[in-house]
This record gives structure tokens, sequence and C-alpha cells, in this order.
């Protein structure tokens, strides 16, 4: 027979300045589609503990509405000074969320995990009412199931804890121990118990010590008749102890170290100021945290991102990668900018770096256009001069000269149709052996083949054209692994239609000719990819990378 254990705590006000304070306590011992637990009825008998200590406690022992029990739980939280919540049983997980299952739960599948399943991060977020003073126990049999399959698996992923939490995670037995014995003991000191348990670890609000039982602590008298105001002008005790708490605070925040900051908790867990000395300590423990804290709150959509990785691309930051998403290789590259510039080297960008980066990649991008286009200039000259000293004189030897320096160049077209002139008249006088062997060459198209062809006729009418296409393929044969590789990282660029849609805009803007704009490549924009990489001393395969991408959108995208 299965067994569902569970028992949910709260305690009332006594009177209307004593606010509530609640429990959740769960405890699952029989499963039956997943391992049973040992000792959950341990965890549900000792929240009874907790009863003197002025908590009222719910239970059930089935597990119909057990997550109804937990939105119970969940309307006192608001008003609570303490929190407890106590978990026990066979937790599974996706890597990013957690749920205590229940007893009759199937077994998990992705979708259908958290029916009736008490999820660990919406309780993290009800514990997060009451920082400073709230304690979320994990108690797990080492003993579970592994791999479930479709993405699940037994135990606790990461936990993402809201500040001033505190979760303790340990064997079953140990989580017992520690309510009984520790949370609900009157000056119990749960920090100090985690510490000295080898079967508990702690994390989160790790304070110097945490009590949520004050050692005066007794079960709630009923609430004092309201005595008859006296005629006095002392101060209240009430007044006395907000004046002793600000006294302090005045001294912890001049000091502003993490020890002032958790004596402060320790004194005043809800305290006027506790909120602001969690988040204080938190800063110190990590002082990227109000840095990365400033950068979230430009709430740069994705696009923003893409242009400031693209801006930093262009003056020589490697990124490692245009996806939006600022990992180590844009952190690394805005450390580097920022050392450039003399900022402090955090990783993270303000407002006017971010403008910073893109008038000094504006401004980057204009230089390197204008070189461009000088570089160009010169290479047109010099295509010019080499086309009338070889090329224009018409000879077969003069077209194929130029072709093979400039085979994309100006009079590249021009050359070879009139080098496909000279072939015909090649052919109209060639013998009908030589014609066969040739025609049987271009149909393997292979080096072996031409070279066969000028074995057999080694004056032959097209002994030139078959050199020539020896050469060509060979070059292409050798350049093969190298296009191979440009082809997967342009690949991995991953970009969409409208990218490239801009990219070949850019090429025809420039006068490249990359053939029709309509976001797909072809052997014309392969080519106007190559004029432009020369053109800017980029690496010329035709292929786009994340330098050319870069440099090619950052003006398409302003």
């Amino acid at each position: 027979m299965r067994h569902l254990l569970l028992s949910t705590a709260l305690i009332c006000a006594a009177s209307l300045t004593q606010a509530e304070d609640a429990a959740l306590i769960v405890g699952v011992s029989d499963y039956d589609t997943l391992r049973d637990v040992r000792g959950a009825q341990d965890v549900v008998d000792a929240g009874a503990a907790l009863q003197s200590m002025g908590f009222r406690l719910f239970g059930s022992d089935t597990s119909d509405g057990l997550q109804a029990k937990a939105d119970d739980f969940s309307t006192f939280t608001t008003q609570a000074e303490r929190l407890v919540v106590v978990l026990a049983g066979q937790f599974v997980t996706d890597g990013q969320r957690t749920w205590l299952m229940p007893g009759d739960a199937a077994r998990p599948a992705p979708f259908s995990v958290a029916n009736g399943a008490i999820s660990v991060e919406t309780a993290l977020a009800q514990l997060a009412q009451t920082p400073g003073a709230a304690v979320l126990v994990l108690g797990y049999d080492a003993r579970n199931d592994g791999d479930l399959g479709n993405g699940l698996r037994s135990g606790i992923g990461d936990l993402d804890i809201p500040s001033g939490v505190t979760v303790v995670q340990g064997s079953v037995s140990s989580a017992a121990d520690l309510l009984e014995d520790v949370i609900a003991t009157p000056g119990g000191d749960v920090i100090a118990s985690v510490r000295d348990t080898r079967n508990l670890s702690g994390s989160g609000f790790m304070p110097s010590t945490l009590v949520l039982v004050p050692a005066t602590n007794t079960r709630p008298a009923p609430p004092p008749k309201p005595a008859p105001a006296a005629p006095t002008t002392a101060p209240s005790s009430a007044d006395l102890a907000g004046m002793l708490e600000g006294t302090l605070w005045d001294a912890v925040r001049t000091a502003d170290t993490q020890d002032g900051y958790a004596r402060y908790l320790d004194r005043y867990p809800q305290g006027a100021h506790a909120s602001e000395a969690v988040s204080r300590m938190q800063d110190l423990r990590n002082p990227d945290r109000a840095l990365k804290q400033s950068e979230d709150a430009l709430n740069l959509p994705q696009e923003a991102r893409r242009a400031i990785q693209r801006d930093l691309q262009v003056l020589g930051l490697d990124t490692r990668g245009i996806d939006g998403i600022f990992g180590p290789g844009s952190r690394s590259a805005i450390k580097t900018w920022q050392g450039q510039n003399g900022a402090s080297q955090t990783g993270y960008l303000t407002a006017e770096q971010i403008s910073r980066i893109d008038a000094q990649a504006a401004r980057r991008s204009a230089e390197l256009e204008a070189q461009a286009q000088a570089r160009r200039e010169q290479e047109q000259q010099a295509d010019r001069a080499y086309w009338s000293n070889t090329g224009d004189t018409g000879t077969e030897a003069g077209l194929r000269s130029y072709l093979e320096r400039y085979p994309e160049g100006q009079f590249a077209d021009n050359a070879k149709a009139k080098l496909g002139d000279i072939q015909n008249r090649a052919r109209a006088a060639a013998d009908e052996s030589d014609r066969q062997t040739w025609d049987r060459a271009v149909r393997t198209n292979n080096p072996g083949a031409y070279r066969a062809y000028l074995n057999e006729h080694p004056n032959g009418a097209f002994r030139s054209e078959a050199n020539t296409r020896i050469t060509q393929l060979e070059q292409a044969r050798d350049a093969q692994a190298g296009n191979d590789a440009a082809l997967a990282g342009e690949r991995a660029l991953a970009l969409d239609p409208i990218s490239l849609r801009l990219v070949e805009a850019r090429l025809s803007q420039l006068g490249l000719d990359p053939g029709a704009v309509d976001g797909k490549i072809d052997g014309d924009t392969r080519s106007a990819i190559r004029r432009y990489q020369r053109d800017r001393q980029l690496t010329a395969s035709g292929f786009l990378d994340q330098a050319t991408v870069s440099q090619m959108l950052t003006d398409a995208f302003r």
C-alpha cells in the first residue's frame, strides 16, 4: 500500500502586532513507479516539534490535494515572519527545474511531470517573502532511479536561490534530525548544524548563524488584555527598539562589511533594513553582481547586443559569435575594449560605453571603406594596365596570361569570349582524331583525361586549353579542403535570408556585382564576396566569416 505523508504547519498571530509563521512539511515514502524512500515518515513526525513552538500542523495521508495543501501554505507567506519548507522523497529534474513527486505519479514524462508534483522553484519563490528567515530543506534518497529518459533524471537540479533564502540538502534521516533537533528547537543554529553534519550541505543565504526559533521562544500565550495608556511622554519599548536598530544599522552601513550585515540580520532578521542588508551582502560577495544588474537594467534587445558584437568585431576584437548572447567571448572582448579605453575591465557595459563603441566602430568602418576604395582603384588601374599589355593584343597567350592573373578582372568576360572564338577556329582547323580525343577529355574533365589528350596529340589544336584546365582543376582540388572549412564556418554563422539579402545589397551598393539580391549565395555572390574581402585585406575565400559580416553589416544596420 502506498503511503503519502504530508503535513502543513501554520501559526496564527496571538495579537495584531504578531505575524504568522508558516511551515510546509512533505514526506513521501512509497512510490508506484519510482524507488521507495525510507524514513519519510520520520520527517513528518519531526514536524510535530514545531507545534510546541507555536505552529499548528495540517496533514494528509493520501496524495489527493497535495498541490492544494501547498497552495494553502502559500496564502500565509506574505504575512509570515518565519518560513520553513521541508520536502522529502523522490525528486525529478530536467536540469533547470526540480519537482518532488507524489507517490501515485506515473513514470515522469516532460509534459506531465508537474501534474500533482510540488515545484521546488515555486517553494523557493514563496520563501523569498521572508529573506533572512526562510529555510528550505530537501531530504533525498541517494539510491535514485538515475536517467528517466526524455531529458529527465532523478535527483535535484541546479537551483536559482532567491536572496535571503537558505537551502539545505541531505539524506532523509539528516533532514528529519535537522527539523526536530535544530529548526524546531529554541536557540537551534541551522548554519552550525549544517557545518557539523557530514550528510548535510548548505547553499544560498549562509550567514554566520541562523536561528529561526529564539532561545526564549515558548508556545504563544493568549493575548493579554490591553492596559490603559499611561500618561507619560517617555518613549515606548517599540520606540526604543527602533532606536537601537537604527543605531546598529548606521554603524553597519558605515563599516560596510559582510560580517557587519550578518550581525544586523542575526539581531533583526525581519528588521526595517533586512532586504537591503541581504542585497548588500550579495554585492560584497560578488562585486560583478551590481555591474550585471546595471547592464541588465538597460534592457538591451537581442539585436542591440548583436550590433555591439559587430562593432567590437570591426574594432578588431573577437567576440566568438554574433548571436546577441554575451558569453565568455563577448565578455573578454568587452574587457579588452575597456582596457584600451581607460575604463575598469569589468566585462559589463554602461550606456555611455555602448555609445562610445558604436561611434568608434562607425569611424573605423568609414576608415576601412576609404582604404578599401583606394585599394580597389589601384587594383583596377593595375588590371587595365595588364590587360593593355596582354589580353588587349588579342593573342591566345596574352588572353590566357591575363585570365591567370585576373580570373575575375574587369576584362575577364571579354578575354573568355575571345578565347572562345580562338577555340572555335582551332576546332574548325583540327582534324577529326584531334577533335574526338578532345571531346572525350572534356566529358571526363579531370587532369588525367587532359594529360592523355596531350600524350596523344602533343601539338594538338587544344593543347593550350588542356594545360590551362589541368592547372585550374589541380588548384581547385588543392583549395577544396580550405573551401570546405570556409563553408562550414559560413554555415555556423546561421545567417537568415534577411541578413543574406542585406549582404547582397551591400555588395551591390559597392558595385561588386553580386547578381540578384535574393538571399541566395551563388557563383556571382561568391565572386563579389571575394572582391570585397580582397579590397579590405580580409581572407579572400569567397565565403562569409565573422570579420566579413561584421564589417559589411555594421553600416547596413545603422
